[in-house]
């Protein structure tokens, strides 16, 4: 692991939005396990990298200004 690297927290991403699952999965990421969590629901788990976090990062952006949108047109 180089130095970036392992300045990210070691916790894996736990995705239980399987739109964002499926995103990521687009993208090429790799995910450790894919399981149930305790309500039932689904998740993809997988590791916090530079990779997945850029990803991450992206997704979470791409939701901003989705939302932001959004409320432009309503109002």
């Amino acid at each position: 692991m180089n130095t970036a690297e392992s300045n990210y927290k070691r916790n894996p991403y736990y995705i239980y939005d399987l739109s964002q699952a499926n995103w990521m999965l687009q993208q090429g990421l790799q995910p450790l396990e894919i399981g149930k969590g305790l309500s039932g629901d689904f998740y993809l788990k997988f590791p916090r990298t530079s990779e997945v976090e850029e990803k991450v990062g992206i997704w979470k952006l791409s939701k901003k200004i989705l939302k932001s949108n959004t409320i432009k047109e309503v109002s």
